[in-house]
């Protein structure tokens, strides 16, 4: 299971409710849990509330960051970038326990190197 960081603690429930109907240690789903995109204010972004029309994209959001048809560039050159900015938090395991802006995101995959340092 890949999920955002805010899912971290509701993990302990599920594992709970796993546990309960009989699976065990190497039964449970492994999980990648990344780091949580957060508006400039430092609210989570809720994709689902700007999807819904019930919140606006906040400053520093893309619309390709809610929609990957929307990304300016070619397909191959966002899977670079993408990949990119996985090396970059793959580079120090604490990357994984912070939030990241969206503004800092678009930041991060507009540089095509993969010298991109995280803050």
């Amino acid at each position: 299971m890949v999920k955002g960081g805010d899912w971290v603690f509701g993990s302990t429930l599920v594992d709970n409710a796993l546990t309960a109907i009989g699976l065990a240690g190497a039964q449970l789903p492994t999980r990648l849990f990344c780091p949580q995109v957060v508006t400039d204010t430092g609210a989570k972004l809720s994709k689902s509330l700007i999807r819904e029309g019930r919140a606006s994209l906040p400053e520093g959001a893309a619309p390709w960051m809610l929609d990957t048809r929307e990304w300016p560039g070619s397909l191959s050159e966002y899977a670079d970038r993408l990949l990119d900015m996985a090396g970059v938090f793959l580079s120090d395991p604490r990357h994984f326990f912070r939030s990241y802006s969206a503004g800092e995101l678009g930041r991060m995959m507009s540089e095509p190197t993969r010298s991109v340092t995280a803050p």
